[in-house]
């Protein structure tokens, strides 16, 4: 009696009578809120790259130091982290730099600009070359002395575009390059703030 009941309705139903069961609702609510959730997580972070950051980036320092070391100071373009003498002291000499040393070395056009100014940079930036070993690099710069047709040359190794009053402190990068000067092993240090 069931039997001929279930086949004689089954062939008057037609696909569009099936009612949404519970289960499909669940689902289908479950899944657009997980969508959603996700949504709302993940939109904010998309336009992080485009906020200003509190703080200097480290790739600006490293790019800093590595046009430094493999342009303006080197001795050679092939051994990049070879300072030539000449232009690192031209480059050091009186946080301004000297052009008429850095013209008789024949050092590339740029090194008696201000540092900030010739990375494209709205920061302040420091620039110390130190002992390896150096646990204040900040204040205690080496000291290399050059021979030149202009005289001797007793160069501390330290420029900067601004007093460095907040290196210490929170808010800096800093990049290093391991440097030789004339044989002596170095260590160039930059922050930027």
């Amino acid at each position: 009696m069931w039997g001929d009941r279930r086949a004689a309705t089954a062939g008057l139903r037609s696909a569009s009578d099936r009612a949404q069961t519970p289960i499909d609702f669940a689902v289908g609510a479950s899944v657009f809120l997980l969508t959603l959730g996700f949504v709302i997580a993940f939109v904010p972070t998309v336009f992080d790259p485009f906020a200003g950051a509190a703080t200097a980036s480290p790739a600006v320092s490293d790019r800093v130091a590595a046009g430094l070391v493999g342009d303006l100071l080197a001795a050679s373009p092939t051994e990049p982290a070879v300072l030539s003498p000449a232009c690192t002291a031209a480059y050091f000499e009186d946080d301004g730099g000297n052009a008429t040393l850095a013209g008789a070395a024949g050092c590339p056009p740029g090194i008696t600009n201000d540092t900030a100014a010739e990375f494209g940079l709205d920061d302040d930036v420091l620039v110390v070359v130190h002992a390896m070993d150096e646990a204040d690099p900040v204040g205690n710069a080496s000291t290399v002395t050059v021979d030149t047709a202009y005289g001797t040359h007793a160069v501390d190794l330290r420029r900067s575009t601004r007093d460095p009053v907040r290196v210490d402190r929170g808010g800096v990068s800093v990049s290093q390059r391991l440097v030789s000067i004339e044989g002596t092993q170095h260590r160039l240090t930059v922050w930027v703030w």
